[in-house]
């Protein structure tokens, strides 16, 4: 009996210690502002313009813009982004390939655009029924 009792005891001991009750719901936190931006590129002439609607601006600060030639940095400007407004860039293009716009927003890209077509290899002949 004693046995017992100690049992009885030593369980509604360890019940008590167990996470018996829902905890408190937490605060809603609302999400950080994180900057936004859509844009367009097109050839226009000799050149290329981009549209560039910035929609969010948590705080004031330098959108940069990185203009390639497949891997060929070509040009580096930035604006000074200030509240939502609508920019426009005018780029130079030159031989044909793949041209490529790059914004970057506080060391970290938000939008990539490109134009023109990728210089790819051509893919090997295949060998006819019977050739190899």
């Amino acid at each position: 009996m004693r046995r017992w009792v100690l049992g009885l005891g030593t369980a509604l001991l360890l019940a008590a210690c167990r996470y018996t009750f829902w905890p408190p719901i937490p605060p809603e936190v609302p999400f950080p502002e994180r900057f936004s931006v859509v844009g367009t590129l097109e050839a226009v002439g000799d050149g290329a313009r981009a549209y560039l609607n910035v929609r969010r601006v948590p705080e004031a600060g330098y959108l940069e813009a990185r203009w390639y030639r497949d891997e060929t940095l070509l040009l580096e400007r930035s604006l000074f982004v200030e509240a939502p407004r609508t920019y426009t860039l005018e780029l130079p293009l030159g031989e044909t390939g793949l041209y490529r716009l790059v914004l970057v927003w506080q060391e970290v890209p938000v939008l990539q655009l490109d134009l023109g077509t990728p210089r790819v290899p051509t893919p090997p002949e295949t060998p006819g029924p019977g050739e190899g």
